[in-house]
C-alpha cells in the first residue's frame, strides 16, 4: 500500500502471522516514526528531560503534552465542528490551538516496541492501517473549516506561531481569569465564563466576540453547558443559581429566559438530562440536597423534582451516561455516588479519591468513565462494576500557588478515537488514549497479534 505523503510501504502476505511485528517493526515503519520523532523533537522547547511526553508506565501509553503554561490551565474546549482546533484558558488569556500535527502523527509517534495495543482477531495476525480519508473524516480539515473528507490535513507550523510542543498558537484573546468553557455540540462557537462572572460567546477563528450574555460583575461562573440541539445552554454560579439562555439571544443586554436557585450555599455543576427541559445540579445545600432534579417546563415554585442527599459536604461535579439513565456524582471528600435517574435511587457509592472529586467524564460508549482529583490524579472506572480499570497519578499534579484558582485535574473530555483530554495546575493540557476496553479483562494476556496506527 502506497500512501500519499509518506514513504510507507506496507506488505501483507498469507506470512504475516509469522512477522514479529510486536517484537520489532518493520524498519520502513520505525524509519517514520524515527522521522516523526525528529520533527517532534525539533519544534520542542528545552525543558529537561521530561520535553514532549511523559511515559507514566499504566495502560494506555504516553500523555502528549499538547500545551504548558507557567500557571494554572484552568479550561479548555475543543471545536465540535473542526476536532483539529481547540481553545484553552489560563489566568491571563484565551488561546486557540491547532492540534492538527499532534493528531496526524499520534500512533506513529507512540509506537512502543512493549506497548502495541493489540486485539484478537481468531488466530489470525493484522496489520490494520487507516489512510487519511478515514482520519480527515474523523478531525476536520483546515482549522475554520467544517470537515471535508479527502481533503490533506493541514499543517500548521507552516506559518503559524508554535507552542513549542507540536500545537499551533491561532489566535490570543487578553481575557483574564476565565475559569470554565464549552464548546457548540456542531457548530464553531465556544462560551466561556469568567471569575467575574461575565459569559462570552465566540467563533473559532475570529478575533471579536459573538455576545457578552452576562456581563461582569455577577457571581462567579461555576460552570457552562450547552444543551444536545445547541440551541440552549445553562449558567451555574457560586450563589447557588441556574440561569437558561437561548443560545440566538441578541441585543446589548441579554436575558435568560429562567432562572432558579438551586442550592442555598453554592452551586458547582449542571448537566442536561435527555431533553434540556430536565436538568440535574450539584452544590451544597444546609439541608443536605447536593444533587437535585429540576422540571424548567412548570412554574419555579414546583421545578423541584427530586433532591438526593448525597455528599455531606457538598456535590462538586456531574456526569450523566444518558443510554443507561445513570447520573455520576463526585464530592468534596473524594466519593463518587451512581444514581438511577430512572428509580430516582441510589445505585452505588464509593471513595474514589483522597481529596475532592474536580472532574468526571464518560466515554461515548458508556463502558467506563473518568475521574480526576484535586491531588492530580486521574482513574478509570468501569460503569457496569464501579472496579476500577487504570489509574494515571499525578497527570496534573497539585500546585499550592494557585489554590485561590483550583488544584489537580481541572478538567477531563472524552474525544473520539478514545481520545482523553484533561487541564490542571501543573500548568499543562494533556492528550493520550484511552486504555482498549477489553483491555481490562485480558490485561494478563501479553500475547500481540496485530500493530495499529492512524494516518
Amino acid at each position: 500500500v502506497y500512501l500519499h505523503g509518506l514513504s510507507l510501504v506496507v506488505v501483507l502476505c498469507s506470512v504475516c502471522a509469522a512477522l514479529p511485528f510486536a517484537a520489532s517493526p518493520p524498519k520502513s515503519l520505525k524509519s517514520v516514526e524515527d522521522q516523526t520523532d525528529s520533527m517532534k523533537y525539533s519544534a520542542m522547547e528545552e525543558t529537561g528531560s521530561n520535553q514532549t511526553e511523559s511515559d507514566l508506565g499504566c495502560p494506555g501509553g504516553k500523555a502528549r503534552i499538547i500545551h504548558k503554561e507557567s500557571d494554572i490551565i484552568t479550561a479548555f474546549a475543543i471545536n465540535k465542528a473542526n476536532r483539529n482546533c481547540l481553545a484553552m484558558a489560563s489566568t491571563h488569556d484565551i488561546q486557540e490551538l491547532d492540534v492538527s500535527s499532534i493528531l496526524a502523527t499520534q500512533v506513529l509517534a507512540w509506537i512502543d516496541d512493549d506497548e502495541t495495543e493489540t486485539k484478537t482477531f481468531g488466530g489470525d495476525d493484522f496489520l490494520v492501517v487507516h489512510a487519511r480519508d478515514d482520519f480527515v473524516a474523523l478531525h476536520g480539515t483546515t482549522p475554520y473549516t467544517h470537515s471535508s473528507p479527502g481533503t490533506p490535513i493541514s499543517v500548521p507550523w507552516l506559518g503559524a506561531q508554535q507552542t513549542g510542543r507540536g500545537a499551533a498558537v491561532m489566535i490570543k484573546r487578553n481575557i483574564n481569569n476565565v475559569r470554565r468553557m464549552t464548546s457548540h455540540p456542531t457548530l464553531p462557537y465556544y462560551l466561556t465564563g469568567a471569575q467575574d462572572g461575565s459569559v462570552r460567546m465566540f467563533e473559532w477563528g475570529h478575533s471579536q466576540q459573538i455576545t457578552c450574555f452576562r456581563s461582569p460583575g455577577n457571581s462567579r461562573v461555576t460552570r457552562i453547558r450547552f444543551n444536545h440541539q445547541g440551541n440552549k445552554f445553562g449558567i451555574v454560579d457560586a450563589d447557588g443559581g441556574l440561569s437558561l439562555w437561548q443560545t440566538n439571544t441578541s441585543g446589548n443586554t441579554p436575558k435568560p429566559y429562567l432562572t432558579l436557585h438551586c442550592h442555598n450555599k453554592t452551586a458547582h455543576d449542571f448537566v442536561f438530562v435527555g431533553s434540556s427541559s430536565l436538568i440535574a445540579t450539584a452544590g451544597l445545600s444546609a439541608d443536605n440536597r447536593n444533587v437535585c432534579l429540576w422540571d424548567t417546563l412548570v412554574t419555579p415554585a414546583n421545578s423541584l423534582v427530586h433532591a438526593f442527599c448525597c455528599h455531606d459536604s457538598g456535590a462538586t461535579v456531574l456526569s450523566v451516561a444518558p443510554r443507561q439513565q445513570l447520573l455520576i456524582t463526585g464530592g468534596r471528600k473524594g466519593w463518587i455516588t451512581i444514581l438511577e435517574l430512572s428509580h430516582r435511587d441510589q445505585r452505588q457509592s464509593f471513595q474514589a479519591h483522597d481529596s475532592p472529586v474536580k472532574a468526571l467524564a464518560v466515554d461515548p460508549t458508556e463502558d467506563c468513565f473518568i475521574s480526576g482529583s484535586a491531588e492530580g490524579n486521574i482513574k478509570v472506572w468501569s460503569i457496569a462494576t464501579q472496579c476500577l480499570l487504570y489509574t494515571f497519578p499525578n497527570e496534573h499534579a497539585r500546585q499550592s500557588l494557585f489554590r485561590n484558582l483550583g488544584t489537580g485535574v481541572m478538567q477531563i473530555e472524552v474525544g473520539p478515537v478514545n481520545h482523553i483530554f484533561s487541564c490542571g495546575a501543573d500548568g499543562t493540557m494533556k492528550m493520550r488514549l484511552l486504555p482498549n476496553r477489553f483491555a481490562a479483562v485480558n490485561n494478563n494476556h501479553h500475547h500481540k497479534n496485530d500493530v495499529k496506527f492512524f494516518i
